[in-house]
């Protein structure tokens, strides 16, 4: 009769691309374990790197296991998606960096779809940057000026300024 939840904070850099702090938008310091079990209601050994969740879907997910209404947020429960997988999930999540908590004019957004990732920075030499995460896991070559992504690029980019205005 009882669900556990196991989450952690997020990660460090672990030396990819040189960086061994969070200061980033790297999937390294970006990603976030999610483990859902409740003995006999959620399915044993699933393991589901498929689907976009965030840290904001815990309550949402620990209140719908529970029949209690979830207060007014912005996250959803995963429930749907861990009892029936096959479900499609949400389009795209956001994580946010304020590397200079004395200057919050510095700031990044990430948006992480199904195939890409998008970031979006205040300033600096790359303000931009398209990774596609299928066939450049490593985040080594970015594509905002690609051509024949113009689209995936905006869509990402319409995403990102749509998080509390954030303009380059």
């Amino acid at each position: 009769d009882t669900l556990i939840v196991f989450t952690s904070d997020h990660g460090e850099g672990m030396a990819a691309h040189q960086w061994v702090v969070k200061l980033s938008l790297y999937e390294n310091p970006v990603s976030v374990p999610l483990l859902v079990s409740w003995k006999g209601v959620t399915p044993a050994g699933v393991v589901d790197t498929n689907h976009l969740v965030s840290g904001i879907d815990i309550l949402p997910t620990i209140c719908d296991y529970t029949g209690v209404s979830p207060p007014p947020v912005t996250g959803q429960s995963v429930r749907p998606l861990i009892e029936s997988p096959n479900l499609p999930g949400r389009e795209y999540v956001v994580s946010e960096l304020y590397p200079d908590n004395k200057d919050l004019s510095k700031r990044g957004i990430m948006v992480r779809s199904a195939r890409y990732k998008y970031n979006l920075f205040s300033e600096g030499n790359n303000p931009e940057q398209l990774f596609d995460m299928e066939n450049d896991p490593g985040e080594t070559v970015n594509l905002v000026n690609e051509a024949g992504l113009e689209d995936v690029r905006e869509r990402h980019k319409v995403w990102a300024e749509g998080i509390d205005g954030l303009t380059n």
